[in-house]
């Protein structure tokens, strides 16, 4: 029953997967409100002896996108008070471009293909394509 419920939640997932990639995104005028960051090993109580990885968020006012997480370089192009325009997917939401005029900011080209890959194997696995073996190893059909 429990495999079921797993298959059933994977085939979900891989048509909303699939679904996010054939409706159309949104844009919306956005103003840039405010920065956060985020270090990584503030998450895990201090430091780890590992490389921490920070997140940089940048917060709008004036449309239904409220934040987007962003890489070092948007984040320290923008200030606050700009006015961008951000697309985002329409079922999960990401962000996929940021733009200020015409100079792109942020722009995720290839989340069409990771997202075509992601669900095309979640329902894979889900229809019994990919199964595992005895192993740990994956075999398809």
């Amino acid at each position: 029953m429990l495999k079921l419920a797993l298959r059933f939640a994977m085939f979900i997932a891989g048509v909303a997967l699939l679904l996010d990639i054939g409706l159309p995104t949104t844009i919306e005028s956005l103003q840039v409100d405010q920065h956060t960051s985020r270090d990584g090993d503030r998450q895990h109580g201090g430091f780890s002896g590992r490389w921490a990885d920070t997140s940089y968020t940048l917060h709008f006012i004036g449309g239904r996108v409220s934040s987007c997480g962003v890489g070092y370089s948007a984040y320290t192009r923008l200030k606050d008070g700009d006015k961008v325009e951000v697309q985002e997917t329409k079922l999960f939401k990401n962000c996929i471009r940021i733009s200020r005029g015409e100079e792109v900011i942020e722009s995720d080209k290839h989340w069409k293909l990771f997202a075509l890959v992601g669900g095309c194997l979640l329902i894979a696995a889900a229809i019994g394509w990919l199964e595992t073996d005895d192993e740990g190893g994956v075999r398809l059909f």
